[in-house]
C-alpha cells in the first residue's frame, strides 16, 4: 500500500495539531490560583489575629484547599500525557521555572512585609501576604503558559 505524499503531510501535521493540543490543554483554571490566593490571606489574617482564629484559619485553609484542588487533580490524571512527549530537555527547564516561581513569591513576601514592620504597620504579614498572594495568583498563571509554550517549542523539535 502506497500513502500519497499529500496525505502523509496531512497525517504528520495531525499528528503535531493533537500532540500541540495535549500539551497546551487548560488543567489549571484561574479560578484555581484565586482560590489559593484568597486562602493564602485568610490564613495570614488568622495567623495575625491570633488565639482561636488561628485553628480556625487552619481548618478553613485544609478544607478548602482540598475542595479547589480536588477538580484540578481530576482533570490532571484523567488525560496525563507521556514524559517524552515534550521531546528531550524539559525537566530541567520546569524545574528552574518552578524554583523561579517560589523565590519571586517568597522573595516579594519577606520584603514587603519586613518593610511594613520596620516602618511598624500594623498587620504586616496579612498586608504581605495580599501582595504575595497577588503575585502567586498571576505569576502562576505565566508559569503554566510559559511551561506549555516550552513545551510545544521542545516537541516541534525548537528547544
Amino acid at each position: 500500500m502506497e500513502v500519497e505524499p499529500e496525505d502523509a503531510a496531512r497525517a504528520l501535521d495531525e499528528i503535531r495539531l493533537r500532540r500541540e493540543q495535549v500539551l497546551t490543554r487548560k488543567v489549571i483554571p484561574a479560578w484555581h490560583w484565586w482560590g489559593h490566593a484568597a486562602l493564602i490571606v485568610m490564613l495570614s489574617a488568622c495567623i495575625e489575629t491570633g488565639g482561636v482564629f488561628v485553628w480556625v484559619g487552619v481548618g478553613v485553609f485544609m478544607a478548602v484547599g482540598l475542595a479547589i484542588d480536588l477538580p484540578v487533580r481530576r482533570r490532571a490524571r484523567a488525560a496525563a500525557p507521556r514524559r517524552s512527549l515534550a521531546g528531550p530537555g524539559s525537566g530541567w527547564r520546569t524545574l528552574l521555572a518552578l524554583l523561579t516561581f517560589l523565590v519571586v513569591v517568597l522573595g516579594v513576601c519577606l520584603a514587603t512585609g519586613l518593610t511594613l514592620k520596620a516602618f511598624g504597620v500594623p498587620y504586616p504579614g496579612t498586608i504581605a501576604a495580599t501582595v504575595g498572594a497577588l503575585v502567586f495568583a498571576v505569576a502562576g498563571q505565566l508559569l503554566v503558559r510559559y511551561e506549555q509554550t516550552m513545551l510545544v517549542r521542545l516537541s516541534r523539535g525548537r528547544g
